[in-house]
């Protein structure tokens, strides 16, 4: 284990002390700036191509620790393991987005522990691993807040090295320097762009709380009280089991269901006419003592 996180940590120190630059480590450098810097400023946005992306880096470095550890030592089976377990991981990401979710925020904690720490034991890369791990189960909890801090201090690392390397300048303090600053203004971009808006649930959910809340108050009052409700029409009980009456019983039952309707209209119509003739009546009335 320790051998190959050696080699391994090998390999990322070989890449970040280059001595002179080359035509490919620029190429190298240039492509990581460029995916650095989206990281930071699109790295909650585009969540499903991180996912994606994540999951097969991941996959790729569990690919490389099994053939490590099968003992394999052709290059091309090396590299048909890690493709193999990187494009499936990344499937996965993408299908499930909770697992995508893990694997992601796993994938920044690993990131950045490895960065932060160089682990070359087994102890210090359990602690990376440790430190995944716990930000991937944080992730699942708060996605937006974790993954914005996150994708904005991977990605910031990423194109803060990327640009010290291209311009010359040592990892401290003008890359580390560098980094800071990208991780800072991609946190204030991500957060002003990727606001919380509440969900219609929540918005029921306070709409029904307001609503107990002012009918518990001493204060309320019932509009049914004074929103004058239609009178419903009544019907026979009978009209309930009308399934077993005969058809001649059915027809006498309508008969009597559009009589009783026809007698609350005309009752409905005889109130109403007393009222315009009361209405009419006191208008004359004045009328009269008016010329007196």
């Amino acid at each position: 284990m320790n051998e190959m996180l050696q080699q391994f940590m090998n390999m990322i120190e070989n890449t970040r002390s280059i001595p002179t630059m080359t035509d490919i480590s620029m190429i190298g450098f240039g492509v990581l700036l460029v995916f650095g810097v989206i990281n930071c400023i699109l790295g909650y946005r585009l969540l499903r191509f991180w996912m994606m992306l994540c999951g097969f880096i991941i996959g790729a470095g569990v690919g490389f620790g099994v053939a490590y550890s099968s003992g394999v030592t052709e290059k091309y089976m090396y590299a048909a393991i890690m493709v193999g377990i990187g494009i499936l991981l990344a499937v996965i990401a993408f299908v499930s987005y909770k697992i995508g979710i893990f694997i992601l925020g796993a994938g920044i904690g690993i990131g950045l522990g490895i960065y932060i720490f160089h682990p070359t034991s087994s102890l210090v890369f359990f602690f990376c691993l440790l430190l995944g791990v716990g930000l991937g189960v944080l992730a699942m909890r708060q996605a937006r807040e974790v993954l914005i801090v996150g994708t904005s201090l991977l990605g910031g690392a990423m194109a803060g090295v990327s640009t010290a390397k291209l311009g010359g300048l040592s990892d401290f303090p003008y890359g580390l320097g560098m980094s800071a600053g990208f991780a800072i203004l991609g946190m204030l971009i991500q957060f002003a762009t990727n606001r919380r808006k509440k969900d219609e649930d929540d918005e029921e959910e306070d709409n029904e709380e307001l609503y107990e809340n002012a009918e518990n108050s001493s204060d309320y009052v019932d509009p049914k009280e004074y929103i004058p409700q239609k009178r419903s029409k009544r019907r026979p009980a009978r009209q309930e089991n009308r399934r077993t009456l005969s058809a001649a019983e059915e027809e006498r039952l309508d008969e009597e269901i559009v009589r009783e309707m026809m007698d609350d209209d005309d009752r409905e119509g005889e109130e109403l006419w007393k009222k315009i003739s009361r209405r009419e009546e006191n208008r004359k009335n004045k009328e009269k003592h008016t010329m007196r």
